[in-house]
């Protein structure tokens, strides 16, 4: 796992929360639903070059602030496509956005592992409500826009199974929004 103290025996809840006042416009918290903050995300877009998508690169770090991971958008790919490198700098895994099939969909694979996507999300991207799978099938997170929501700030619900790296599923959650704000800019909503 990327976090180990973020793997429980029992289904967990989280709240992943943007940040309103932000410089990069991209720093979200993870909290439990007590309040208690788990990770920060934090980071900011690179300049892009002229009709190139925007490159991010993104700090996934402890409440003590160690960090935890790193996301970095790849400049060059035929959809839009994060590497998740360990806190070492190491390759850990990628996201993506599905290419095919008939619905949209984004996966995570593990670095080394030939067998597909370890998680995959499917559902309703727009109104960032969606289903994370595992290989086999089984839905092991849910994840839900919460009940506040400005243009500025969006706010997730995050119900994460047993035995699931939490971090993993919040690092899809956040790609995810990223790509949707994007696009959303994209189309002038």
């Amino acid at each position: 796992p990327l976090d180990a103290e973020l793997v429980h025996a029992a289904t967990t809840a989280y709240e992943l929360e943007e940040k309103g006042l932000s410089l990069s416009g991209e720093d979200f918290e993870v909290k439990s639903p007590t309040g208690q903050l788990l990770l920060r995300i934090s980071g900011g877009n690179r300049l892009p070059i002229g009709g190139l998508p925007v490159w991010d690169k993104l700090t996934v770090s402890s409440a003590a602030g160690a960090s935890i991971m790193t996301l970095e958008r790849e400049m060059i790919s035929m959809t839009p496509t994060y590497d998740v490198l360990r806190s070492d700098g190491s390759q850990f895994g990628k996201i993506n956005k599905a290419m095919f099939g008939f619905s949209e969909s984004f996966e995570f694979h593990l670095e080394g592992d030939g067998s597909g996507p370890v998680l995959k999300a499917e559902g309703t991207f727009s109104e960032r409500r969606f289903e994370i799978k595992s290989r086999d099938g089984q839905v092991v997170a849910t994840v839900g826009r919460g009940y506040y929501q400005t243009d500025s700030e969006n706010r997730y619900h995050l119900i994460v199974g047993p035995q699931v790296d939490a971090s993993m599923v919040v690092a899809l959650a956040f790609v995810i929004d990223e790509v949707h704000d994007e696009e959303d800019r994209a189309k002038g909503e």
